[in-house]
């Protein structure tokens, strides 16, 4: 499986199909880039739950109250956040993958960097998953990596769910050792760049980097 922290001249965009704050981020980096020679890549970022309340250890009651009133403060946040998203997308309620659904949506995220397809690419699939109004099965998503992947039944007969599954594991395992911590991130020159409200910074460091020639003169 290929990396993206192998490629340091891309901005590669991390992302997990099932949370809508990703998708509107690879919405975002796709009009971004219309604007911009730089190449960029999508990748999955599919990181386990690190811990449950259940696994801190309580205290005394004072404190168990501030928690608790930090946790509701959060899911507020976290819900108007959603329906933010929601609201940029067009959409009025969140789509559901199953479980071998969401395995092959994120593996065809890793061909479709493998053939380095255009973001706008990306983009477009993801736009047919998202507008399912069903549960996304592994049938929806290879009906729509189909028109995107021409050797789609040639490569789904390597395809092996479990796996991916372990791979893409892996894989964030080792992303998450370089200080990605959450979807959606960047990654440009080995610079991890969490949540899409960095754009701005990074169009600076991309055309800082296009104004210098490979001998180190400025253009």
């Amino acid at each position: 499986m290929q990396n993206p922290e192998s490629n340091t001249s891309n901005v590669q965009v991390l992302v997990d199909l099932k949370d809508p704050e990703s998708v509107v981020g690879i919405m975002a980096i796709a009009n971004w880039s219309k604007d911009r020679v730089q190449t960029v890549q999508v990748w999955p970022f599919v990181r386990e739950p690190i811990n449950t309340a259940a696994e801190v250890p309580r205290g005394d009651a004072d404190f168990e109250a501030y928690k608790a009133r930090r946790s509701l403060a959060r899911h507020n946040y976290k819900n108007q956040e959603l329906d933010r998203n929601l609201q940029r997308l067009s959409l009025t309620r969140l789509w559901q993958f199953s479980d071998a659904g969401a395995i092959l949506a994120h593996w065809g995220l890793l061909r479709l960097a493998a053939k380095q397809a255009p973001v706008r690419v990306v983009a477009e699939f993801v736009s047919e998953l998202v507008a399912c109004d069903a549960l996304i099965d592994a049938d929806w998503v290879q009906s729509s990596l189909r028109p995107f992947i021409t050797s789609l039944d040639v490569e789904m007969r390597a395809f092996d769910p479990s796996t991916v599954a372990i791979d893409l594991a892996q894989q964030s395992l080792r992303l998450s050792e370089q200080g990605v911590l959450s979807a959606p991130s960047m990654i440009y020159q080995g610079e991890v760049f969490s949540s899409i409200g960095h754009l701005p910074r990074l169009s600076d460091l991309c055309k800082a980097s296009l104004s210098v020639s490979p001998s180190g003169a400025v253009s």
